[in-house]
């Protein structure tokens, strides 16, 4: 059984550009971590200006991509099973568009919301009715971060 989530990343201008359902882990202890971890060692600075460069996917592109075989191998960034490693593929511009997922369909069907926000430099996670919110430049070790979930899983 997963543990559906919702990644987001806003740009400095506040605009939405990564909005990534993830089938699994969607809880602080599992992608929560994942992301605290690549966010405490990342170059945040070639994330933003690789992620200034990805455009959602064109129905043309969709269309390319339902023809390949392997296409959760082939566009990895695309599938529910990329979970966090979606950052380190934008920090490295491996992720050339991506599929936005509604905000409020996903609010009705996902667990943990998980969005990096480089307008107010900062990382929030939502989980069962605890919402936290870090800044980037001071984000929380992994136990005080668990602790701050309240997190049981």
């Amino acid at each position: 059984m997963g543990t559906r989530h919702l990644q987001s990343v806003i740009d400095k201008k506040g605009k939405l550009r990564i909005s990534q359902y993830g089938q699994w882990d969607g809880y602080p202890s599992g992608q929560g971590i994942d992301i605290l971890k690549y966010l405490r060692g990342a170059n945040l600075e070639r994330y933003q200006r690789n992620l200034n460069k990805i455009k959602p996917i064109t129905a043309k592109q969709i269309k390319q991509v339902e023809e390949f075989e392997n296409w959760n191998e082939a566009f990895y960034f695309l599938s529910r099973d990329c979970g966090a490693r979606i950052h380190q593929m934008i920090e490295w511009g491996a992720c050339p568009f991506v599929l936005l997922h509604n905000e409020q369909k996903s609010k009705a069907g996902c667990v943990g919301f998980f969005t990096i926000d480089f307008q107010k430099n900062t990382f929030t996670t939502e989980y069962e009715g605890t919402t936290k919110t870090y800044s980037l430049d001071e984000l929380p070790t992994d136990e005080q971060y668990l602790s701050d979930m309240k997190d049981s899983d």
